[in-house]
């Protein structure tokens, strides 16, 4: 793929109208009356919230800034992550027969300069609306207001039905299509202690290094359902998600050429999990061994691991986000 070309452009040139994860981030951007700026969508017609779809190694807070700023005429800030949306209930067919399960980031921003676009308004594509009197709006950008404006500590991510695989191995799948080059991979992995406060580690299968248990999301599944699982068929364990301690996107640092030169853009997540049932195990194949480490005595980890831990154990209840 071209450094240039669109990634959405990209992929559907090379996988056509199928199912794909397509990521984006959107944010809550209000007026000193506190309505939400909406813009109707040009495919559906559908008033929703403003913001882009990710491009490979883009950051979701420079996503979130370019969309916005593109459509809207505004500068934007995030000031906190108000929740991930991934269930399967939010499934899109574009009306030229795309077909998306939609990772969405929403955000409540702060406006830190620009002019709404004065076409745009004249056009009523674009509108500051009451939360109380929202215009035909999916029930998606419904349940972001509604959280946004609840402002939880913690971020929401458990909106719409869990789901459940409707497919095995979405990426190998995709991979027919597009060999080697740079997909962009949604999915996540799971913070996981014991009594002592030890934390829950694998050795991997394909590369002989110690990891967090992660995986990726398959179409059909929540993000929050894709973890447990994973975690459970790398480790054994019976896992709750039960708080999203923050996700990840952007430079080389989620970023990865595996051994076999798949070469991918991750979009990952971290949740603190507790277990409630299972048996600790390696499966031998994913996993070759699964240990608890002390958190002052943790084996050489991938950057990326590295954060991730580093922010699950501040423990702090809002999400953290780049």
């Amino acid at each position: 793929m071209s450094k240039t070309s669109n990634y959405v452009q990209w992929l559907r040139s090379r996988v056509g109208r199928q199912k794909v994860f397509l990521v984006r981030a959107c944010g809550v951007v209000r007026d000193g009356e506190g309505r939400v700026l909406l813009r109707r969508s040009p495919d559906f017609g559908w008033w929703g919230l403003p913001g882009g779809s990710l491009e490979p190694e883009e950051r979701l807070s420079a996503c979130l800034a370019r969309g916005i700023r593109r459509k809207t005429g505004l500068e934007v800030e995030p000031a906190r992550l108000v929740g991930l949306y991934t269930s399967p209930d939010f499934d899109v067919t574009y009306p030229n027969g795309d077909q998306v399960q939609q990772f969405m980031a929403c955000f409540a921003c702060r406006a830190s300069g620009g002019v709404l676009l004065a076409d745009q308004i004249a056009a009523r594509n674009l509108a500051y609306f009451s939360p109380s009197a929202l215009p035909d709006a999916p029930a998606w950008y419904r349940a972001m207001i509604e959280d946004c404006i609840a402002n939880a500590p913690s971020a929401s991510f458990r909106r719409g039905s869990p789901g459940s695989p409707t497919s095995k191995e979405h990426i190998i799948q995709l991979r027919q299509y597009v060999g080697r080059d740079q997909l962009i991979m949604v999915g996540g992995g799971g913070l996981v202690r014991d009594d002592a406060g030890r934390i829950l580690f694998i050795r991997r299968g394909d590369d002989g290094k110690w990891a967090l248990p992660a995986g990726s999301m398959e179409l059909g599944e929540r993000l929050d359902r894709a973890v447990a699982r994973e975690v459970g068929e790398e480790t054994g364990l019976v896992v709750h998600a039960e708080r999203l301690v923050g996700v990840y996107a952007g430079g080389p640092t989620f970023k990865h050429t595996y051994p076999n030169g798949d070469q991918t853009a991750f979009v990952t997540t971290l949740f603190d999990c507790r277990v409630v049932g299972g048996t600790l195990r390696a499966d031998n194949a994913e996993s070759l061994e699964v240990r608890f480490f002390p958190p002052d005595e943790l084996p050489p980890l991938a950057q990326a691991h590295a954060i991730r831990i580093r922010h699950g154990l501040v423990g702090r209840e809002a999400a953290f986000f780049q």
